[in-house]
């Protein structure tokens, strides 16, 4: 394996590899980024920092840090794509390094380098460590967490030290001002999750009952650290607003969210489970065989020296999973936090076969037969893994972005990788086997995070049709019943919201540069309004069956970009 001296540089590399090759080359996806990216310029065009808006409406949803962290990434690199997603980029290279250090820790040298390693190179870092969305500050600041929790002695029976039950519950305040939807239940996940640990200290005896474990915690010093953090500026802003943010915020986005579905996030108990076994891909390959060895370990009578530590990654992982499993509303960010220490029970697990020491195949019959069963399946869904992906981006890009099929080729990568670590496992060099994997899952991420997507993002168009006209006519745009915030952020104004084809025809007649953003499906119900010399300016695609249209008095250059193929 690599040289201790080298992990660091080594896990830096793999992340950034995954996270910012060509960062700033995809368009803002969806509606968080852009919405995200809108708000934060409004707040450093502004200067007022203390109450988010969008648009030029009050944004009920997410708290400021990540819009603070943006506005610094506009002030460095410049007001794009780039600005918007460094800061992500930058704290969830900061996670991996710290999972690296958690690691080293609890499943020694070899499972924390590995651990950083699958946290730098799964599908999920590289999707919202890319993102525009408070995702990764949270994720950065749970993490810490966590660290100072471990480099603090908290496996071990002696109390927290004041200074880091302090520090935890600075973290974990910073993380309320992160993340909007259930921020309540992300404020105190970390703590419950050292509660469920203390608790398991003392069914296995450490402690001499729950009452001793809890104290040790000195959870009111973590909780009024947080408060103090949190409370001046979830004061302030209800100040400012007479109190509407935080009943939007707390009633609808907080209650509202975990008590029902919102905007369609449903899902089963089943959910998540399917949600990691993506988002931790390629190493999800192993996942159920890590489970099992995990469960193996925390069994009664276990004398795995890792015992303490698997305990309180298990605990960190089920308080995240069990939690946002109980809450209507659910998205894959959610689990996010539990990442670091998925990632590092699946390190272990990878260390402790390429050892020999698996837990559970102890107990087969034949327990070499059953460490190559479990990894050769693995290697077999690897490679299958890699042809589904070879097929379907060939397919998509047929569909989405004609002329783009090649992309197909990526699904090479994993069915590669997948033939060296078999080669490797049966020649008796399980070291060269997790090696391929790792290289393997690197390489995979980067050309998917940043290849594939620019590819598809730039099928879309969207980002180039609405720069484009608003660069050659700067005019007064407006949307027909519901407002892209890509149009918002791109457009770089505020976007007027008309409900009727009165008000369109109204926008039109009124503004000599007015543009109006129809969805196709919509054209009809405005078609017969419109007044005279108003022509289409740009059809822009989208990734389903519709399109968006924007209407408006065309100068020459708008009218050349509306008659270009």
């Amino acid at each position: 394996m690599i040289h201790p001296r080298l992990h660091a540089a080594s896990i830096v590399t793999a992340a950034a590899a995954a996270l910012l090759v060509n960062l700033g080359g995809p368009a803002l996806w969806d509606d968080d980024e852009p919405k995200n990216a809108a708000c934060s310029l409004a707040m450093l065009d502004s200067g007022d920092w203390i109450v988010p808006t969008f648009n030029g409406r009050l944004r009920v949803e997410k708290p400021p840090l990540a819009n603070w962290i943006q506005a610094a990434g506009f002030a460095v690199c410049g007001r794009d794509e780039t600005g918007a997603r460094i800061g992500s980029a930058l704290l969830t290279i900061g996670t991996c390094l710290l999972t690296w250090r958690i690691g080293r820790r609890l499943v020694g040298t070899q499972g924390g380098f590995l651990g950083g390693l699958v946290m730098a190179t799964c599908i999920w870092t590289a999707v919202g460590g890319r993102a525009a969305t408070p995702d990764a500050p949270l994720l950065f600041l749970t993490t810490l967490a966590l660290w100072i929790f471990v480099r603090s002695g908290g496996t071990g029976v002696a109390p927290l030290t004041m200074r880091a039950a302090g520090a935890i519950g600075v973290a974990c305040g910073l993380a309320a001002l992160a993340k909007g939807p259930v921020g309540l239940v992300r404020l105190v996940l970390p703590v419950a999750a050292f509660l469920l640990f203390a608790g398991w200290q003392w069914l296995a005896g450490i402690v001499p009952n729950v009452r001793a474990a809890a104290v040790r915690l000195r959870l009111p010093v973590i909780c009024g650290a947080a408060l103090a953090v949190a409370t001046p500026w979830y004061a302030c802003v209800g100040y400012r607003t007479g109190g509407e943010w935080l009943r939007g915020f707390f009633l609808v986005h907080n209650l509202g969210r975990f008590a029902a579905p919102m905007e369609g996030h449903s899902g089963s108990v089943f959910y998540y489970p399917g949600v990691i076994a993506v988002g931790l891909f390629p190493w999800s390959l192993v996942l159920l065989a890590m489970i099992a060895h995990t469960v193996t370990i925390l069994r009664p009578h276990s004398l795995h020296r890792r015992r303490p530590g698997v305990a309180l990654l298990a605990s960190w992982t089920l308080a995240w999973v069990g939690a946002f499993s109980c809450a209507g509303t659910k998205l894959p960010g959610y689990v996010w936090p539990a990442y670091p220490a998925l990632a590092l029970l699946t390190a272990l697990f990878l260390a402790d076969w390429s050892r020999g020491a698996l837990t559970f195949t102890s107990l087969w019959r034949d327990p070499s037969f059953g460490r190559r069963a479990v990894m050769g399946t693995a290697w077999a869904t690897l490679a299958t893994v890699g042809i589904a992906i070879g097929v379907g981006l060939a397919i998509a890009a047929a569909c989405l972005a004609p002329g783009d099929e090649w992309l197909g080729v990526i699904g090479l990568v994993p069915v590669a990788g997948a033939a060296l670590a078999w080669r490797y496992d049966a020649a008796g060099h399980p070291a060269r086997a997790l090696r391929a994997v790792a290289v393997t899952a690197s390489v995979l991420v980067s050309l998917l995070a940043g290849l594939a997507t620019q590819r598809f993002s730039k099928a879309q168009g969207l980002r180039e049709s609405v720069a484009a006209i608003a660069a050659a006519a700067p005019g007064s745009w407006a949307c027909f019943w519901n407002v892209p915030p890509s149009v918002v952020f791109y457009a770089r104004t505020t976007v007027a919201k008309l409900d009727t084809p009165d008000d369109v025809a109204r926008h039109l007649a009124h503004h000599p540069r007015a543009r109006v953003v129809v969805d196709s499906r919509h054209v009809p119900l405005v078609r017969d309004s419109l007044p005279p010399g108003c022509d289409v300016l740009a059809r822009i695609p989208t990734f389903d069956d519709r399109h968006y249209v924007v209407l408006g008095p065309p100068p020459d250059a708008a009218h050349a970009l509306a008659r270009a193929p």
